[in-house]
């Protein structure tokens, strides 16, 4: 006969635990939830709200806010993709053989990428507000891998004499910056007129024979003055900006 108290103080074996219902849902709603979210801060720009991201992707609001707490959350996430395809960009442009060749590639590739994806317009030409946000110091990332290609490809244009001399990389990224602006303001009549006027500035980026070059004065911005432009400016509008000490 069995003892009571024994089959009371037989360890009790818990029954095993169930999968999590839905993980591979789950896995497949982020998914969604991102590759939807592209497409709506393409063409809404990152002020699109999550809400607008859930209708679009079909799903409930508490679905898209259970993955992504907040619409900061998803820009983060989308942020890596926008880098890697600059990466990308500025990995295509340092393999063309002519330097001059290679930075009409960056400039009009950033372009067409720009004029495709409004998100990314929105990042170019307001950054330091988005990038704030950033979980990652992504902007490190730009510091160390694009920005030193960049100026790689621009010295070796001017060391083989297809680039103006007196050009600085702060004047390209000026003047990109400008040309994004181009994008963004012609696109509601013409969404490829950008290329006529990015045609003009390379031209003026264009060496010249010897005295037949405009003189560029006043002198130009360096990287610390072009950050400090960048901050709090978007669209022509700006938050008056602190010189960092």
């Amino acid at each position: 006969m069995t003892n009571a108290k024994t089959e009371m103080a037989k360890p009790q074996v818990a029954a095993p635990a169930a999968p999590r219902p839905l993980r591979r849902d789950a896995e497949r709603n982020r998914q969604l939830i991102i590759d939807t979210a592209k497409t709506v801060f393409a063409a809404r720009g990152l002020d699109a709200s999550l809400d607008e991201v859930a209708h679009e992707a079909g799903l409930g609001v508490g679905t898209v806010y259970r993955r992504f707490p907040n619409r900061d959350a998803l820009i983060d996430a989308l942020f890596d993709d926008m880098l890697a395809s600059i990466t990308r960009i500025v990995a295509e442009s340092m393999a063309l053989p002519r330097a001059w060749d290679g930075l009409v590639h960056f400039m009009t590739a950033m372009l067409e990428s720009q004029g495709r994806d409004k998100a990314l317009r929105d990042l170019m030409l307001s950054r330091q507000k988005y990038l704030d946000q950033c979980e990652l110091d992504r902007e490190e990332v730009v510091r160390e891998t694009v920005q030193p290609a960049l100026y790689d490809i621009i010295g070796r244009a001017k060391a083989e004499g297809d680039l103006r001399p007196d050009v600085v990389p702060a004047d390209v990224g000026v003047l990109l910056i400008s040309a994004v602006g181009v994008v963004d303001f012609t696109a509601p009549a013409d969404p490829e007129v950008w290329r006529r006027h990015l045609a003009v500035l390379l031209d003026g980026l264009r060496a010249r024979a010897a005295g037949d070059t405009t003189v560029l004065a006043p002198a130009p911005l360096d990287d610390e003055q072009l950050d400090l432009c960048m901050s709090g400016w978007k669209y022509g509008t700006r938050e008056t900006p602190r010189r960092r000490s």
